[in-house]
Protein backbone atom coordinates (compact mmCIF):
# COMPACT_ATOMS: atom_id res chain seq x y z
CA UNK A 1 0.00 0.00 0.00
CA UNK A 2 1.48 3.30 -0.82
CA UNK A 3 2.40 5.60 1.86
CA UNK A 4 1.39 9.40 1.96
CA UNK A 5 4.21 10.71 0.55
CA UNK A 6 4.15 8.29 -2.33
CA UNK A 7 0.51 8.80 -2.89
CA UNK A 8 1.57 12.87 -3.11
CA UNK A 9 -1.22 13.16 -0.41
CA UNK A 10 0.31 15.31 2.59
CA UNK A 11 0.47 13.51 6.25
CA UNK A 12 -2.21 14.37 8.69
CA UNK A 13 0.78 15.90 10.80
CA UNK A 14 1.32 18.66 8.04
CA UNK A 15 -2.36 19.21 7.38
CA UNK A 16 -2.49 20.68 11.34
CA UNK A 17 0.59 22.62 10.70
CA UNK A 18 -0.23 24.12 8.28
CA UNK A 19 -3.78 25.17 9.17
CA UNK A 20 -2.13 26.53 12.34
CA UNK A 21 0.39 28.58 10.33
CA UNK A 22 -2.96 30.02 8.39
CA UNK A 23 -4.21 31.30 11.53
CA UNK A 24 -4.45 35.26 12.16
CA UNK A 25 -1.17 35.87 13.56
CA UNK A 26 -1.06 36.33 17.57
CA UNK A 27 -4.39 34.05 18.18
CA UNK A 28 -4.41 30.80 18.93
CA UNK A 29 -7.77 28.92 17.60
CA UNK A 30 -7.80 26.24 20.21
CA UNK A 31 -7.87 29.19 22.91
CA UNK A 32 -10.47 30.91 20.69
CA UNK A 33 -12.34 27.72 20.61
CA UNK A 34 -12.00 27.31 24.46
CA UNK A 35 -13.08 30.38 25.07
CA UNK A 36 -16.41 29.81 23.11
CA UNK A 37 -17.51 26.86 24.59
CA UNK A 38 -16.24 28.53 27.97
CA UNK A 39 -18.07 31.42 27.77
CA UNK A 40 -21.37 29.32 26.84
CA UNK A 41 -21.28 27.33 29.72
CA UNK A 42 -20.59 31.17 32.08
CA UNK A 43 -24.16 32.16 30.26
CA UNK A 44 -25.66 28.80 31.78
CA UNK A 45 -24.87 29.77 34.91
CA UNK A 46 -25.13 33.38 34.58
CA UNK A 47 -28.89 33.09 33.11
CA UNK A 48 -29.69 30.60 35.95
CA UNK A 49 -28.15 32.89 38.67
CA UNK A 50 -30.30 36.05 37.13
CA UNK A 51 -33.40 33.98 37.45
CA UNK A 52 -32.89 32.94 40.78
CA UNK A 53 -32.22 37.05 41.86
CA UNK A 54 -35.35 37.41 39.84
CA UNK A 55 -37.37 35.03 41.95
CA UNK A 56 -36.01 36.50 45.26
CA UNK A 57 -36.13 39.84 44.32
CA UNK A 58 -40.10 39.82 43.34
CA UNK A 59 -41.04 37.67 46.51
CA UNK A 60 -38.35 38.17 49.13
CA UNK A 61 -41.33 41.35 50.43
CA UNK A 62 -43.56 38.83 50.65
CA UNK A 63 -43.38 37.80 54.12
CA UNK A 64 -42.81 41.57 55.78
CA UNK A 65 -46.28 42.44 53.76
CA UNK A 66 -47.88 39.48 53.93
CA UNK A 67 -47.62 40.21 58.26
CA UNK A 68 -48.80 43.43 57.62
CA UNK A 69 -52.14 42.63 56.19
CA UNK A 70 -52.46 39.48 59.54
CA UNK A 71 -51.69 42.14 61.49
CA UNK A 72 -54.68 44.39 59.72
CA UNK A 73 -56.79 40.79 59.84
CA UNK A 74 -56.24 40.72 63.46
CA UNK A 75 -56.23 44.20 64.44
CA UNK A 76 -59.35 45.38 62.42
CA UNK A 77 -61.34 42.58 64.28
CA UNK A 78 -61.49 40.03 61.33
CA UNK A 79 -60.41 37.15 63.35
CA UNK A 80 -62.57 37.79 66.10
CA UNK A 81 -65.83 37.37 63.54
CA UNK A 82 -63.76 33.95 61.92
CA UNK A 83 -63.40 32.76 65.43
CA UNK A 84 -67.28 32.21 65.35
CA UNK A 85 -67.79 32.20 61.66
CA UNK A 86 -66.04 29.24 60.90
CA UNK A 87 -68.03 26.50 63.74
CA UNK A 88 -71.24 28.38 62.06
CA UNK A 89 -70.28 27.61 58.70
CA UNK A 90 -71.07 23.79 59.49
CA UNK A 91 -74.25 24.11 59.98
CA UNK A 92 -75.03 24.80 56.63
CA UNK A 93 -73.78 21.65 55.54
CA UNK A 94 -76.04 19.93 58.60
CA UNK A 95 -78.67 21.60 57.03
CA UNK A 96 -78.33 20.68 53.81
CA UNK A 97 -78.35 16.86 55.00
CA UNK A 98 -81.60 17.06 56.30
CA UNK A 99 -82.80 18.77 53.13
CA UNK A 100 -82.01 15.80 51.26
CA UNK A 101 -83.22 13.19 53.43
CA UNK A 102 -86.81 15.06 53.70
CA UNK A 103 -86.07 14.76 49.55
CA UNK A 104 -85.71 11.08 49.93
CA UNK A 105 -88.23 10.49 52.87
CA UNK A 106 -91.12 9.02 51.71
CA UNK A 107 -93.26 8.78 54.40
CA UNK A 108 -94.93 11.86 54.91
CA UNK A 109 -95.02 11.94 58.98
CA UNK A 110 -91.02 11.68 58.39
CA UNK A 111 -90.92 14.39 55.98
CA UNK A 112 -92.89 16.65 58.20
CA UNK A 113 -90.53 15.73 61.07
CA UNK A 114 -87.15 16.61 59.03
CA UNK A 115 -88.78 19.91 57.95
CA UNK A 116 -89.75 20.91 61.68
CA UNK A 117 -85.81 19.75 62.16
CA UNK A 118 -84.20 22.09 59.26
CA UNK A 119 -86.60 25.00 60.16
CA UNK A 120 -85.11 24.52 64.28
CA UNK A 121 -81.90 23.80 62.48
CA UNK A 122 -82.16 27.30 60.92
CA UNK A 123 -83.80 29.33 63.75
CA UNK A 124 -81.73 27.96 66.21
CA UNK A 125 -78.43 29.99 64.29
CA UNK A 126 -80.32 33.25 63.57
CA UNK A 127 -79.46 35.21 66.75
CA UNK A 128 -75.96 34.35 67.02
CA UNK A 129 -75.90 35.11 62.94
CA UNK A 130 -77.63 38.65 63.45
CA UNK A 131 -74.85 39.47 66.08
CA UNK A 132 -72.34 37.93 64.08
CA UNK A 133 -72.94 39.96 61.32
CA UNK A 134 -73.26 43.02 62.74
CA UNK A 135 -69.68 42.88 64.04
CA UNK A 136 -68.47 41.93 60.48
CA UNK A 137 -70.19 45.11 58.82
CA UNK A 138 -67.80 47.03 61.53
CA UNK A 139 -64.47 44.78 61.29
CA UNK A 140 -64.91 45.58 57.09
CA UNK A 141 -65.23 48.87 57.89
CA UNK A 142 -62.15 49.37 59.83
CA UNK A 143 -60.13 46.99 57.36
CA UNK A 144 -61.19 49.36 54.60
CA UNK A 145 -59.86 52.42 56.78
CA UNK A 146 -56.49 50.74 56.79
CA UNK A 147 -55.97 49.77 53.51
CA UNK A 148 -56.98 52.81 52.39
CA UNK A 149 -54.79 54.69 54.40
CA UNK A 150 -52.15 52.04 53.74
CA UNK A 151 -52.70 52.83 50.09
CA UNK A 152 -52.23 56.89 50.38
CA UNK A 153 -49.32 56.38 52.81
CA UNK A 154 -47.85 54.39 50.06
CA UNK A 155 -48.28 56.93 47.30
CA UNK A 156 -47.56 59.36 49.04
CA UNK A 157 -43.84 58.08 49.84
CA UNK A 158 -43.50 57.59 46.43
CA UNK A 159 -44.87 61.57 45.48
CA UNK A 160 -41.93 62.54 48.23
CA UNK A 161 -39.19 60.56 47.08
CA UNK A 162 -39.89 61.75 43.32
CA UNK A 163 -39.99 65.06 44.67
CA UNK A 164 -36.57 64.91 46.13
CA UNK A 165 -35.06 63.53 43.07
CA UNK A 166 -36.30 66.38 40.62
CA UNK A 167 -34.42 69.69 40.35
CA UNK A 168 -37.47 71.53 38.85
CA UNK A 169 -38.67 73.68 41.32
CA UNK A 170 -42.13 73.78 39.54
CA UNK A 171 -42.35 70.05 39.21
CA UNK A 172 -41.47 69.64 42.75
CA UNK A 173 -44.06 71.66 43.93
CA UNK A 174 -47.03 69.99 42.24
CA UNK A 175 -45.38 66.69 43.60
CA UNK A 176 -44.89 67.70 46.93
CA UNK A 177 -49.06 69.32 46.64
CA UNK A 178 -49.89 66.00 45.68
CA UNK A 179 -48.09 63.90 48.60
CA UNK A 180 -50.01 66.58 51.25
CA UNK A 181 -53.50 65.92 49.52
CA UNK A 182 -52.82 61.78 49.83
CA UNK A 183 -52.26 62.60 53.77
CA UNK A 184 -55.04 61.18 56.19
CA UNK A 185 -54.67 60.28 59.70
CA UNK A 186 -53.77 56.38 60.41
CA UNK A 187 -56.42 53.81 61.99
CA UNK A 188 -57.41 54.13 65.38
CA UNK A 189 -57.62 50.31 65.89
CA UNK A 190 -57.76 50.33 69.67
CA UNK A 191 -60.89 52.83 69.23
CA UNK A 192 -62.62 51.60 66.48
CA UNK A 193 -62.18 47.19 68.30
CA UNK A 194 -64.27 48.57 71.30
CA UNK A 195 -67.57 47.85 69.79
CA UNK A 196 -66.67 44.43 68.64
CA UNK A 197 -64.66 44.13 72.74
CA UNK A 198 -67.83 44.87 74.30
CA UNK A 199 -70.05 42.42 72.27
CA UNK A 200 -67.89 39.44 72.47
CA UNK A 201 -69.56 38.05 75.37
CA UNK A 202 -72.88 38.54 73.84
CA UNK A 203 -71.73 36.96 71.14
CA UNK A 204 -70.79 34.01 73.27
CA UNK A 205 -73.66 34.29 75.08
CA UNK A 206 -75.27 33.49 71.76
CA UNK A 207 -73.26 30.90 70.45
CA UNK A 208 -74.37 28.92 73.59
CA UNK A 209 -77.85 29.37 73.39
CA UNK A 210 -77.11 28.13 69.61
CA UNK A 211 -75.88 24.54 70.55
CA UNK A 212 -78.46 24.27 73.32
CA UNK A 213 -81.35 24.96 70.53
CA UNK A 214 -79.28 22.61 68.24
CA UNK A 215 -79.02 19.22 70.74
CA UNK A 216 -82.54 19.98 70.99
CA UNK A 217 -83.52 19.92 67.36
CA UNK A 218 -81.32 16.93 67.19
CA UNK A 219 -82.68 14.88 69.66
CA UNK A 220 -86.13 15.04 67.79
CA UNK A 221 -84.77 13.93 64.04
CA UNK A 222 -86.87 10.71 63.22
CA UNK A 223 -84.74 7.27 63.10
CA UNK A 224 -83.59 5.11 60.26
CA UNK A 225 -82.80 7.35 57.98
CA UNK A 226 -78.69 7.21 56.67
CA UNK A 227 -78.61 11.01 56.55
CA UNK A 228 -80.26 11.92 59.59
CA UNK A 229 -77.95 9.55 60.81
CA UNK A 230 -75.17 11.07 59.69
CA UNK A 231 -76.03 14.45 60.96
CA UNK A 232 -76.73 12.82 64.59
CA UNK A 233 -73.54 11.21 64.55
CA UNK A 234 -71.63 14.72 63.25
CA UNK A 235 -73.53 16.82 66.31
CA UNK A 236 -71.26 16.12 68.78
CA UNK A 237 -67.64 17.47 67.24
CA UNK A 238 -69.88 20.56 65.96
CA UNK A 239 -71.45 21.56 69.21
CA UNK A 240 -68.05 20.93 70.94
CA UNK A 241 -66.33 23.53 68.05
CA UNK A 242 -69.00 25.89 68.86
CA UNK A 243 -68.00 25.73 72.59
CA UNK A 244 -64.68 25.75 72.12
CA UNK A 245 -64.57 29.04 69.96
CA UNK A 246 -67.16 30.94 72.42
CA UNK A 247 -64.38 30.24 75.00
CA UNK A 248 -61.95 31.67 72.60
CA UNK A 249 -63.56 34.62 71.88
CA UNK A 250 -63.03 35.68 75.48
CA UNK A 251 -59.79 35.33 75.32
CA UNK A 252 -58.75 36.55 71.94
CA UNK A 253 -56.58 39.62 72.35
CA UNK A 254 -56.14 42.21 69.34
CA UNK A 255 -53.34 43.68 70.23
CA UNK A 256 -51.16 40.39 70.45
CA UNK A 257 -48.34 41.01 67.54
CA UNK A 258 -47.99 38.77 64.74
CA UNK A 259 -44.59 37.31 64.73
CA UNK A 260 -42.13 36.47 61.53
CA UNK A 261 -42.53 32.76 62.57
CA UNK A 262 -46.29 32.75 62.68
CA UNK A 263 -46.26 34.34 58.61
CA UNK A 264 -43.67 31.42 57.91
CA UNK A 265 -45.70 28.90 59.68
CA UNK A 266 -49.20 31.04 58.08
CA UNK A 267 -47.84 30.10 54.49
CA UNK A 268 -45.58 27.02 54.73
CA UNK A 269 -48.11 25.20 56.73
CA UNK A 270 -51.01 26.93 56.00
CA UNK A 271 -54.31 24.84 54.71
CA UNK A 272 -56.38 27.55 53.06
CA UNK A 273 -55.43 29.56 50.02
CA UNK A 274 -57.85 32.14 49.25
CA UNK A 275 -57.57 34.84 46.96
CA UNK A 276 -59.22 38.11 45.82
CA UNK A 277 -61.49 37.71 48.83
CA UNK A 278 -63.48 40.69 49.95
CA UNK A 279 -63.25 39.20 53.61
CA UNK A 280 -59.33 38.50 53.74
CA UNK A 281 -56.55 36.54 51.44
CA UNK A 282 -54.30 33.70 53.03
CA UNK A 283 -51.63 32.13 51.20
CA UNK A 284 -51.07 28.39 52.62
CA UNK A 285 -49.59 26.55 49.81
CA UNK A 286 -49.94 23.12 52.13
CA UNK A 287 -53.10 22.10 49.13
CA UNK A 288 -50.94 23.01 46.23
CA UNK A 289 -47.80 21.01 47.37
CA UNK A 290 -50.19 18.18 48.59
CA UNK A 291 -51.56 17.33 44.95
CA UNK A 292 -48.01 18.33 42.76
CA UNK A 293 -46.56 15.32 45.51
CA UNK A 294 -49.65 13.00 44.70
CA UNK A 295 -49.82 13.39 41.06
CA UNK A 296 -45.87 12.85 40.78
CA UNK A 297 -46.45 9.93 42.92
CA UNK A 298 -49.08 8.64 40.40
CA UNK A 299 -47.34 9.82 37.87
CA UNK A 300 -44.02 8.14 38.89
CA UNK A 301 -45.30 4.97 39.58
CA UNK A 302 -46.84 4.45 36.42
CA UNK A 303 -43.87 5.78 33.99
CA UNK A 304 -41.31 4.17 35.87
CA UNK A 305 -42.05 0.35 34.98
CA UNK A 306 -42.83 1.41 31.82
CA UNK A 307 -40.19 3.06 30.62
CA UNK A 308 -37.60 0.90 32.84
CA UNK A 309 -38.79 -2.12 30.80
CA UNK A 310 -38.86 -0.94 27.83
CA UNK A 311 -34.97 0.27 27.97
CA UNK A 312 -34.44 -3.32 29.02
CA UNK A 313 -36.30 -4.79 26.17
CA UNK A 314 -34.42 -2.28 23.86
CA UNK A 315 -30.88 -2.47 24.71
CA UNK A 316 -30.92 -6.36 25.21
CA UNK A 317 -33.45 -8.01 23.39
CA UNK A 318 -34.87 -6.28 20.64
CA UNK A 319 -33.69 -6.62 17.26
CA UNK A 320 -32.06 -3.76 15.13
CA UNK A 321 -35.07 -3.50 13.20
CA UNK A 322 -37.51 -3.57 16.30
CA UNK A 323 -35.01 -0.91 17.96
CA UNK A 324 -35.23 1.52 14.72
CA UNK A 325 -38.87 0.86 15.24
CA UNK A 326 -39.13 1.34 19.22
CA UNK A 327 -36.92 4.43 19.78
CA UNK A 328 -38.46 7.24 17.47
CA UNK A 329 -41.66 6.48 18.51
CA UNK A 330 -41.02 6.48 22.46
CA UNK A 331 -38.86 9.88 21.66
CA UNK A 332 -41.48 10.99 19.22
CA UNK A 333 -43.69 11.71 22.36
CA UNK A 334 -41.67 14.66 23.65
CA UNK A 335 -42.80 16.49 20.42
CA UNK A 336 -46.20 16.21 21.40
CA UNK A 337 -47.18 19.57 22.71
CA UNK A 338 -48.97 19.00 26.34
CA UNK A 339 -51.73 21.33 25.72
CA UNK A 340 -52.50 18.68 23.45
CA UNK A 341 -52.27 16.28 25.77
CA UNK A 342 -54.69 18.34 27.92
CA UNK A 343 -57.25 18.12 25.29
CA UNK A 344 -56.67 14.24 25.00
CA UNK A 345 -56.83 13.91 29.04
CA UNK A 346 -60.19 16.31 28.88
CA UNK A 347 -62.30 14.61 25.58
CA UNK A 348 -60.56 10.81 26.47
CA UNK A 349 -58.79 9.72 29.16
CA UNK A 350 -61.10 11.36 31.57
CA UNK A 351 -64.19 9.84 30.03
CA UNK A 352 -62.83 6.62 29.95
CA UNK A 353 -61.28 6.44 33.50
CA UNK A 354 -65.10 7.50 34.39
CA UNK A 355 -66.85 4.89 31.97
CA UNK A 356 -64.55 1.78 33.50
CA UNK A 357 -64.83 2.85 37.24
CA UNK A 358 -68.80 2.51 36.16
CA UNK A 359 -68.62 -1.31 35.37
CA UNK A 360 -70.32 -3.09 38.27
CA UNK A 361 -67.89 -6.10 38.43
CA UNK A 362 -65.15 -3.25 39.36
CA UNK A 363 -67.19 -1.60 42.14
CA UNK A 364 -64.34 -3.22 44.97
CA UNK A 365 -62.12 -0.97 44.01
CA UNK A 366 -61.77 2.25 46.10
CA UNK A 367 -63.07 5.48 45.09
CA UNK A 368 -65.11 3.70 42.44
CA UNK A 369 -67.31 4.67 40.73
CA UNK A 370 -65.60 7.93 40.53
CA UNK A 371 -67.26 11.85 41.11
CA UNK A 372 -65.12 13.62 39.03
CA UNK A 373 -63.57 12.66 35.07
CA UNK A 374 -60.88 15.90 35.75
CA UNK A 375 -58.42 14.34 39.22
CA UNK A 376 -55.30 13.56 40.11
CA UNK A 377 -55.61 10.09 38.36
CA UNK A 378 -56.09 11.26 35.31
CA UNK A 379 -53.38 13.86 35.19
CA UNK A 380 -50.68 11.54 36.60
CA UNK A 381 -51.55 9.19 33.63
CA UNK A 382 -50.77 12.32 31.65
CA UNK A 383 -47.64 12.94 33.12
CA UNK A 384 -46.14 9.30 32.92
CA UNK A 385 -47.04 9.59 29.28
CA UNK A 386 -44.86 12.97 29.34
CA UNK A 387 -42.08 11.19 31.48
CA UNK A 388 -41.55 8.22 29.61
CA UNK A 389 -39.18 9.38 27.04
CA UNK A 390 -36.81 10.80 29.23
CA UNK A 391 -36.51 8.26 31.67
CA UNK A 392 -36.17 5.69 28.83
CA UNK A 393 -33.45 7.35 26.91
CA UNK A 394 -31.39 7.84 30.15
CA UNK A 395 -32.38 4.34 31.34
CA UNK A 396 -30.95 3.13 28.27
CA UNK A 397 -27.48 5.34 28.91
CA UNK A 398 -27.20 3.39 31.72
CA UNK A 399 -27.32 -0.04 30.45
CA UNK A 400 -25.14 0.91 27.82
CA UNK A 401 -22.97 2.33 29.91
CA UNK A 402 -22.18 -1.02 32.32
CA UNK A 403 -18.76 -2.40 31.12
CA UNK A 404 -18.57 -5.11 28.54
CA UNK A 405 -16.48 -7.22 30.90
CA UNK A 406 -19.09 -7.66 32.94
CA UNK A 407 -21.08 -9.23 30.75
CA UNK A 408 -18.13 -11.04 29.13
CA UNK A 409 -17.54 -12.58 32.54
CA UNK A 410 -21.28 -13.41 32.91
CA UNK A 411 -21.20 -15.35 29.54
CA UNK A 412 -18.11 -17.42 30.57
CA UNK A 413 -19.49 -18.72 33.81
CA UNK A 414 -22.42 -20.03 32.00
CA UNK A 415 -25.05 -17.50 32.68
CA UNK A 416 -28.34 -17.57 30.30
CA UNK A 417 -29.08 -14.24 28.62
CA UNK A 418 -32.20 -13.68 31.21
CA UNK A 419 -29.70 -13.80 34.05
CA UNK A 420 -27.15 -11.59 33.03
CA UNK A 421 -29.69 -9.10 32.35
CA UNK A 422 -31.41 -9.02 35.62
CA UNK A 423 -28.34 -9.90 37.35
CA UNK A 424 -25.75 -8.21 36.00
CA UNK A 425 -26.11 -5.30 33.58
CA UNK A 426 -29.34 -4.41 36.05
CA UNK A 427 -28.24 -4.18 38.94
CA UNK A 428 -24.61 -2.92 37.64
CA UNK A 429 -26.52 0.05 36.13
CA UNK A 430 -29.21 0.69 38.72
CA UNK A 431 -27.90 4.30 39.79
CA UNK A 432 -28.26 5.58 36.32
CA UNK A 433 -31.39 4.27 36.41
CA UNK A 434 -32.66 5.49 39.54
CA UNK A 435 -30.86 9.16 38.29
CA UNK A 436 -33.13 8.73 35.24
CA UNK A 437 -36.39 8.16 37.41
CA UNK A 438 -35.34 11.74 39.47
CA UNK A 439 -35.29 13.39 36.27
CA UNK A 440 -37.98 12.23 35.23
CA UNK A 441 -39.95 13.61 38.86
CA UNK A 442 -38.03 16.68 37.83
CA UNK A 443 -39.79 16.38 34.41
CA UNK A 444 -43.83 15.46 36.28
CA UNK A 445 -43.32 18.36 38.68
CA UNK A 446 -42.43 20.55 36.36
CA UNK A 447 -45.22 20.62 33.91
CA UNK A 448 -47.42 23.22 34.28
CA UNK A 449 -50.22 22.89 31.14
CA UNK A 450 -51.66 19.04 31.51
CA UNK A 451 -52.27 19.29 35.14
CA UNK A 452 -54.00 22.81 34.59
CA UNK A 453 -56.55 21.51 32.01
CA UNK A 454 -56.84 17.78 33.65
CA UNK A 455 -56.27 17.96 37.22
CA UNK A 456 -59.92 19.48 38.66
CA UNK A 457 -58.28 22.66 40.00
CA UNK A 458 -59.60 22.41 43.26
CA UNK A 459 -57.49 23.95 46.41
CA UNK A 460 -58.23 21.66 48.67
CA UNK A 461 -56.15 19.21 50.85
CA UNK A 462 -57.41 15.79 49.56
CA UNK A 463 -59.30 13.80 51.37
CA UNK A 464 -56.93 10.68 52.51
CA UNK A 465 -59.40 9.03 54.63
CA UNK A 466 -60.81 7.73 51.31
CA UNK A 467 -57.66 5.18 51.29
CA UNK A 468 -56.81 4.46 47.49
CA UNK A 469 -59.51 6.10 46.31
CA UNK A 470 -57.93 9.49 47.43
CA UNK A 471 -56.52 10.01 43.58
CA UNK A 472 -59.77 10.16 42.08
CA UNK A 473 -60.17 13.50 43.93
CA UNK A 474 -59.73 17.17 41.83
CA UNK A 475 -56.58 19.02 42.94
CA UNK A 476 -54.60 22.04 42.20
CA UNK A 477 -50.59 22.30 42.16
CA UNK A 478 -47.86 24.81 42.61
CA UNK A 479 -47.27 25.63 39.01
CA UNK A 480 -51.06 25.05 37.74
CA UNK A 481 -51.83 28.35 40.39
CA UNK A 482 -49.14 30.17 39.17
CA UNK A 483 -50.13 29.75 35.16
CA UNK A 484 -53.72 30.37 36.47
CA UNK A 485 -53.55 33.31 38.56
CA UNK A 486 -50.30 35.45 37.80
CA UNK A 487 -51.66 37.42 34.40
CA UNK A 488 -54.93 38.56 36.70
CA UNK A 489 -52.93 40.11 39.99
CA UNK A 490 -52.06 43.42 39.94
CA UNK A 491 -47.91 43.83 40.08
CA UNK A 492 -46.20 44.30 43.66
CA UNK A 493 -49.48 43.18 45.27
CA UNK A 494 -49.55 40.64 48.30
CA UNK A 495 -50.66 38.05 45.53
CA UNK A 496 -48.29 38.82 43.34
CA UNK A 497 -45.49 38.49 45.53
CA UNK A 498 -46.98 34.83 47.19
CA UNK A 499 -47.51 33.54 43.59
CA UNK A 500 -43.58 34.16 43.55
CA UNK A 501 -42.56 32.83 46.87
CA UNK A 502 -44.35 29.55 45.18
CA UNK A 503 -41.89 29.79 42.39
CA UNK A 504 -39.26 30.31 44.57
CA UNK A 505 -40.39 26.83 46.29
CA UNK A 506 -40.67 25.25 43.03
CA UNK A 507 -37.37 25.91 41.60
CA UNK A 508 -36.18 25.06 44.98
CA UNK A 509 -37.69 21.55 44.42
CA UNK A 510 -36.41 21.16 41.00
CA UNK A 511 -32.96 21.73 42.37
CA UNK A 512 -33.32 19.57 45.23
CA UNK A 513 -34.81 16.44 42.70
CA UNK A 514 -32.09 16.83 40.54
CA UNK A 515 -29.12 17.45 42.55
CA UNK A 516 -30.28 14.04 43.90
CA UNK A 517 -30.14 12.69 40.30
CA UNK A 518 -26.31 14.30 40.09
CA UNK A 519 -25.62 12.98 43.50
CA UNK A 520 -26.46 9.47 42.31
CA UNK A 521 -25.05 9.53 38.95
CA UNK A 522 -22.00 10.36 40.28
CA UNK A 523 -22.15 7.33 42.50
CA UNK A 524 -22.53 5.53 39.32
CA UNK A 525 -19.29 7.31 37.74
CA UNK A 526 -17.22 6.52 40.82
CA UNK A 527 -18.59 2.83 40.90
CA UNK A 528 -17.48 2.40 37.29
CA UNK A 529 -14.12 3.86 37.91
Amino acid sequence: MDSPESSGRPPLRNLIVRSRTRAVPGMDPQKIIQSFFGASASAAVIVLVLIMVFLLLEGIDFLPTYQRELQTYRRAGLELCDIADTPLKQQQALASLLRRAGAAANDPQVKAALSDAEDAFDTAIEPAAEVLDELKAHALETKGLAVEFHTLETSRQTLLKAAASTDDPAVKAGLLMDAEAATIAPVNFSGRILPLLERREELAAKLHDYTAALEKAAAALPAGNALTDEVRAAMPAHIAEVQTAATNLKTWDADRPVSMFSVIGAFFFGTRWITNSYWQDFYGFVPLLTGSVVIAVIAILIATPVSVTAAIYTNQFASEREKEIIKPVIEFIQAIPSVVLGFIGIALVGDLIKGVSEWSWLQWVSGFPIQERLNMFNAGCLLAFMAVPTMFSLSEDALNNVPRAYIDASDALGATKLQTVFRVIVPAGISGILSAILLGLGRVIGETMVVLLVAGNRIAIPDFSAGPGVIFQPAHTLTGIIAQELGEVSRGSSHWQALFMVGIVLFAISLLVNGCARAVARRFESHKA
